[in-house]
C-alpha cells in the first residue's frame, strides 16, 4: 500500500516531467528573440579601408544595434542600414561594449539613424580624436568615451537629458565642451581627470552634479554653478587647483558634499 509521502513524491516527478517541454520551449522563445543567430545574414561595417566584420543585433523587423567590431581600421563609416536575419534594418543603437578597446580606431562616423549610445561603447579607444554624435541621440550611456584619451572636442546632443556616470572619465585631452540646455544631471566622475578642459558650461537645468563630477581638472579655470542645482556630490570639483566657482545660490540651499571644493582657488555664493 502506498504512502500519502509516496503518492505525493510521484505526483510532483510526473509534473517536472510534464515541464520539460514547456521549459525548452521557453528558452528557445528566449534565445530566438534575444540572441544573435550565428546563421544570420551579417553586412559589415563600411571602412574606408576594408570592410572589417562586425556583428548586430536585431532590435525589430525594422531596425539593429551595432553588437560588436572586431574590425582594425583606423577609419571606420557605420552603415545606416544592415541586412539582419533576412530584415533590412536601420542602424539606431551603438550596442554596450562595441568598439571598447579598439585602440586602433582614430575616426568613425555615425549615422544619423543612431539614436542611442550604450555602456562603455567606445571606451579606451584611446587614439579616437574625431567623432560626431548625432543630434538625434537621446541617451549616452555611462562611460561611453571614457579612457579616450585622444579625444579633444565633443558636441552633446540637445536631446540629451543626463551626463551618465564615468562618460567622459580620463578624456585627457578634451579642451572644451558645452552641456546642452535640458541635461539635469551630471553624473559621478563623470569628467574625472581632464585635465587640459578649460572650459565647462553647466545650463540652467542641471539640478544635480554628483561626486567627483569634474574632479581634478587641473586647467579648468573659472565655472558658474546655476541656481538650479540643490545637490553638489563629495569631491565633485576636488583638485581643481586654478579654479574659481561662483555658485549661484546660498550655502542653505544647496547640500554641498564632503570636500566638494577640495583644493579650488575660490568658492563663492551669490545669494
Amino acid at each position: 500500500m502506498k504512502t500519502y509521502s509516496g503518492i505525493k513524491a510521484m505526483a510532483l516527478v510526473a509534473s517536472i516531467i510534464l515541464m520539460i517541454p514547456i521549459s525548452i520551449n521557453w528558452f528557445s522563445f528566449l534565445k530566438h528573440n534575444f540572441y544573435n543567430d550565428s546563421n544570420a545574414p551579417v553586412t559589415p561595417l563600411e571602412s574606408t579601408d576594408y570592410s572589417p566584420s562586425c556583428s548586430f543585433i536585431l532590435i525589430s523587423d525594422s531596425s539593429a544595434a551595432v553588437s560588436r567590431c572586431h574590425s582594425s581600421s583606423e577609419n571606420i563609416s557605420i552603415p545606416q542600414k544592415a541586412q539582419v536575419k533576412g530584415y533590412e534594418c536601420t542602424i539606431t543603437i551603438i550596442g554596450e561594449q562595441a568598439f571598447r578597446d579598439r585602440s586602433d580606431l582614430k575616426n568613425i562616423e555615425i549615422p544619423n539613424s543612431v539614436e542611442s549610445i550604450e555602456i562603455s561603447a567606445f571606451e579606451n579607444c584611446s587614439n579616437l580624436k574625431n567623432i560626431e554624435i548625432p543630434d538625434g541621440v537621446t541617451y549616452i550611456g555611462g562611460s561611453a568615451f571614457s579612457g579616450c584619451s585622444s579625444l579633444e572636442t565633443i558636441k552633446i546632443p540637445s536631446n540629451v537629458k543626463s551626463i551618465e556616470y564615468g562618460t567622459f572619465y580620463d578624456c585627457s585631452n578634451l579642451t572644451n565642451i558645452d552641456i546642452p540646455d535640458g541635461v539635469e544631471s551630471i553624473g559621478n566622475s563623470a569628467f574625472y581627470n581632464c585635465t587640459r578642459l578649460t572650459s565647462i558650461k553647466i545650463p540652467a537645468t542641471v539640478k544635480n552634479i554628483e561626486a567627483f563630477a569634474i574632479c581634478e581638472c587641473i586647467n579648468l579655470t573659472n565655472i558658474e554653478i546655476p541656481e538650479n542645482v540643490t545637490n553638489i556630490g563629495e569631491s565633485a570639483f576636488a583638485g581643481c587647483r586654478n579654479l574659481d566657482v561662483v555658485v549661484d545660490n546660498s550655502k542653505d540651499n544647496v547640500v554641498v558634499g564632503e570636500d566638494a571644493f577640495r583644493g579650488c582657488k575660490s568658492v563663492r555664493y551669490t545669494k
